[in-house]
């Protein structure tokens, strides 16, 4: 069994949580104060997830130059960084351009593998490729990361880095019909795709290599996700992130107590259970208050991103569908959680992307996102960039990514699956 140190204050750390928890490892998530006290030292490998609303800023920022100087240190002294989308791009090598918006990552560069997809299409630092499942070609069969892996193998990519340089362990082979290039997210493509330009120049979307004494392993795309458009299911690229924590193996770790394991009140936790059953049945009767809905002109494939090689309008309508089978999900397990998982809440006056939140807080969360959409559902975003209203507009606040309420019940019933349930 390993000790896994996941980041709790930014992106969504969900999905590696259950994986690895799932695995037999005992995962904590870790805040900067942690990171920056020295608690990285009692773990085996540190893990920094997928991006929020601000992506990699979003998650260095609270770190600042100390913080990712202590996650260096870390890895030079034998620890091993495993990063997905944004966490790889955060230990990447990365343009000039970035650095002067977040000049922290400068103290986090672990490998000298350049993000190919250097561009200002989203949110103003990458060019996407776009979201959905790949086809990946396994590079380097002989590598423990990729043990098992067969020749070619579907991976969800969302957005993220591609690179050249560094130990190549799989490369882009392709789009599947479950992919949405970023030039068709809005409109049919009028120019050449990244997507085709990726294939034909060999880069990779997986790398791997050392720094120091230590390990890093950066996936570009989500080994994490699985294939539906909540991307909760578990597909044969979570053989890699199970790998890549092998391949840091087992050590002696002097084992610290991080934020996450202070104590929550049992006054908490009785009114968090209380509270359940009205968060799922508030879900419920929202979304289908929400499905009764004529279709409005913000669905329309000119306003509605598609992805995962589907229209917006099948991306709404399959989250009106999912949410409330994701919140009974997670009111069901959650009585056999520990207090941390059901309840926790980083505090007010912290500057968190995303992060860790306990299950009542996602659903809490999700409840939330699905009353402004319904608030503003006569509001007209202009649909020039997928992303520009990623906040506020009803169908990102609904549909479509990890951010929203669909992705934060699908979070919350993720917790459930972790182990071990509360004695």
């Amino acid at each position: 069994m390993a000790r896994i140190a996941l980041y709790g204050a930014g992106g969504s750390p969900y999905h590696h949580a259950a994986i690895l928890a799932r695995a037999g490892h005992a995962v904590a998530f870790v805040f900067p104060a942690d990171i920056i006290g020295g608690a990285l030292a009692g773990f085996d490998a540190f893990v920094m997830p997928g991006g929020g609303y601000r992506a990699m800023q979003g998650q260095l920022e609270p770190l600042g130059a100390v913080g990712c100087r202590s996650i260096r240190d870390y890895v030079a002294g034998g620890g091993t960084y495993i990063g997905s989308c944004a966490g790889s791009y955060d230990a990447a090598t990365v343009p000039a351009r970035f650095l002067r918006v977040c000049p922290e990552q400068a103290e986090l560069c672990l490998l000298e593998a350049r993000v190919w997809n250097d561009g200002e299409s989203v949110l103003g630092v990458i060019q996407s490729p776009g979201i959905g499942e790949l086809e990946a070609v396994n590079a380097a069969p002989e590598h423990p990361v990729m043990a098992g892996m067969p020749a070619t193998f579907r991976i969800t990519h969302y957005n993220g880095p591609l690179f050249v340089g560094g130990h190549a362990l799989a490369r882009v082979g392709g789009p599947t019909s479950k992919f949405t290039p970023a030039e068709e997210f809005l409109q049919p493509a009028t120019a050449p795709r990244l997507i085709d330009q990726a294939v034909e120049a060999g880069v990779a979307n997986i790398v791997a290599g050392e720094f120091g004494a230590g390990k890093v392993v950066l996936f570009g795309s989500h080994p994490e996700f699985g294939s539906s458009l909540a991307m909760d299911d578990v597909g044969i690229a979570a053989t890699m992130l199970r790998n890549a924590v092998a391949w840091a193996g087992d050590g002696q770790r002097d084992v610290r107590a991080t934020l996450a394991d202070r104590p929550v009140p049992d006054a908490v936790r009785d009114a968090d259970l209380h509270r359940l059953p009205q968060l799922v049945d508030e879900i419920a009767a929202r979304c289908a208050a929400l499905s009764k809905r004529e279709e409005p002109p913000w669905l329309a494939p000119s306003a509605a991103m598609a992805l995962f090689g589907r229209t917006g309008a099948e991306v709404w309508a399959d989250a009106l569908r999912q949410l409330p089978a994701f919140a009974a999900a997670a009111a069901a397990g959650a009585p056999d959680l520990g207090t941390p998982l059901l309840s926790y809440r980083p505090p007010a006056d912290w500057s968190v992307d995303g992060g860790f939140h306990g299950v009542v807080p996602l659903l809490e969360q999700a409840v939330g996102l699905l009353a402004r959409a319904e608030e503003n559902w006569s509001g007209s975003y202009r649909a020039e960039d997928p992303y520009e209203h990623l906040r506020d507009s009803q169908y990102h606040l609904v549909a479509g990514s990890y951010l929203a309420a669909v992705g934060r019940a699908a979070s919350a019933a993720l917790l459930t699956r972790m182990t071990p349930p509360r004695a």
